[in-house]
């Protein structure tokens, strides 16, 4: 995806590396009854190719999204920018909270 503000990261796509943690309530862990996480890796692929000018503004749509789900009391999720500091591993940001 494009995801930055300086122009560099603005003319080509980036890898982004996402990690979200989501704690649930109500379900048994059967196969039945079982927190569906394709879902939420569903909804990150959909900014694949797309712009957007943080890694914030990434995380708290990600999480908002996570937050949909009734079983959700809880997430975390994290961006990583791998790609943009050759002298750095990788830069990022998480945001975390509870279900309103």
């Amino acid at each position: 995806m494009f995801l930055g503000i300086h122009q560099f990261e603005k003319d080509a796509q980036q890898r982004v590396l996402i990690s979200a943690t989501i704690k649930v309530d109500g379900v048994d862990g059967s196969e039945s009854d079982m927190f569906d996480y394709d879902a939420v890796v569903a909804f990150i692929r959909t900014f694949s190719g797309t712009r957007i000018d943080t890694q914030e503004e990434l995380i708290q749509k990600i999480h908002a999204n996570i937050l949909l789900n009734s079983n959700v009391t809880w997430a975390r999720v994290s961006s990583r920018k791998p790609d943009v500091y050759p002298d750095v591993e990788s830069i990022g940001v998480s945001f975390e909270g509870p279900a309103a």
